[in-house]
């Protein structure tokens, strides 16, 4: 059926396909680049928090001598000489307040950090954050773990255990009493370096495909695609589509004995439809001579 079809609608089935097809890969680079830049974003949250807990934990605690109303929490107090108190926050309370802080902000990423053996039920993990500790306890080399949830994109990366996290998740005994003393002796203990301590988990806003597309279409590139469909259009409908449609005419008319067709000849073209017109027009000169022999 299709083989009976002119070329001109060939083509244009043809360019329609590709066209479909161009599309379709397109829509699937956009999902793709959307992911990237989701993921992007995602792991400079996690690498700054990274940081910052590291921070805190070289120092093992920090201490500070006013308390923000909204973060009363603390793990140990002292009093110095003037009777001043000063309270120390520790790695975990201090990432959970940074949480709070930022969740409260108007920026667009949130996180929090949890564990399978969290000593806080506040830090207790959801359903994506269960499944991405047991992937990373089973698959030490895994980077991070991403989903997409209810409009968000779900990210996570795992915390592993450094030298600096053993003074209160190494030994029971080696543990400051401060941390025994808020949190017991039961949970979270027993960790060597390397481990899997838990997960930085962090969350974005979807970006839809408008949202990406929008970034891409202006008048430069809507101008840039115009004209690629206009040289193509040219280049096909005059270059290859009205010139078959010239030599199909001749040649019909030649096998009616129409024999004083011109034909346009171009010397020493590698074009194939110059290559079809000299070979018609070959076949138009040995019928001239046969049919003069035959006269």
């Amino acid at each position: 059926m299709l083989r009976k079809l002119s070329i001109q609608v060939k083509y244009l089935f043809v360019f329609v396909l590709a066209i479909l097809m161009v599309l379709g890969a397109f829509l699937v680079g956009m999902q793709s680049l959307k992911v990237q830049q989701l993921r992007n974003e995602a792991t400079t949250v996690a690498e700054q928090v990274v940081s910052f807990r590291a921070w805190i934990a070289s120092f093992g605690v920090v201490w500070t001598e006013k308390q923000h109303p909204d973060f009363p929490d603390y793990l140990g107090k002292r009093v110095d000489v003037d009777g001043n108190i000063f309270v120390s926050k520790n790695p975990a309370l201090a990432t959970r307040e940074l949480s709070n802080i930022v969740s409260k902000s108007a920026t667009r990423a949130t996180f929090r950090v949890t564990s399978d053996e969290y000593r806080n039920p506040a830090n207790a993990p959801d359903g994506f954050e269960k499944e991405s500790i047991a992937q990373f306890k089973r698959d030490s080399k895994q980077k991070y773990a991403e989903t997409f949830e209810g409009g968000f994109y779900r990210y996570s990366t795992p915390i592993m255990v450094k030298e600096a996290c053993l003074r209160c998740h190494g030994k029971v005994e080696d543990a400051p009493p401060e941390v025994i003393a808020k949190y017991g002796s039961e949970r979270a203990f027993g960790y060597k370096v390397g481990d899997v301590r838990g997960i930085i988990s962090v969350r974005l806003p979807d970006i839809t495909i408008h949202e990406v597309l929008g970034t891409f279409v202006n008048l430069y590139t809507i101008g840039l695609i115009v004209i690629a469909f206009l040289l193509n259009f040219l280049y096909t409908q005059l270059g290859i589509i009205n010139r078959l449609k010239e030599l199909t005419t001749k040649t019909i008319n030649i096998s009616k004995g129409q024999m004083d067709q011109e034909l346009p000849l171009v010397d020493n073209s590698s074009d194939e439809i110059d290559k079809a017109t000299h070979s018609v027009d070959l076949l138009r000169k040995s019928l001239v001579v046969t049919m003069k022999h035959f006269g």
